[in-house]
């Protein structure tokens, strides 16, 4: 595989990011994308894209949480895609490290994410990478 380049995303890279959040069963639209990237460039959410053969192929979304409950900051992965295309090639594996490094200098103790029972591929993949299951997940729609 020609290398991966990872580096933060940029509005411009909107429609790009919305087709891959679109991959996964996401509906979005390179505006509203675009106005996210816009109203999420703080000190606790990061948005990385990987850059393969010069196109976006891949998107990790990260974000730092301060509990009160415990004194250690977490780290919660709320998007990982990548192009379904080239998937296998190494490209979320590159996502997910850089992640972690961006949490362990933020100082955060664990990294976590959440990802739908029907993906088992992607289950596979994240044990691969070191997470393993931990508990339920309990959600409500409002």
């Amino acid at each position: 595989m020609t290398a991966v380049s990872i580096r933060l995303a940029r509005p411009e890279d909107a429609a790009a990011v919305a087709a891959l959040f679109r991959q996964l069963g996401y509906p979005s639209t390179a505006d509203e994308v675009r106005e996210r990237l816009l109203e999420h460039g703080g000190d606790t959410v990061r948005a990385l894209v990987a850059e393969h053969e010069g196109k976006v192929a891949g998107i990790i979304v990260v974000n730092l949480i301060a509990p009160l409950h415990v004194a250690d900051r977490w780290a919660l992965v709320s998007a990982l895609a990548t192009n379904e295309a080239i998937r296998g090639a190494g490209i979320g594996a590159a996502l997910l490290g850089e992640a972690e490094r961006f949490a362990r200098e933020q100082g955060c103790s664990r990294i976590e994410l959440s990802s739908s029972e029907s993906r088992t591929r992607a289950h596979a993949f994240y044990v691969q990478n070191g997470f393993g299951e931990v508990r339920k997940r309990f959600v409500k729609q409002m």
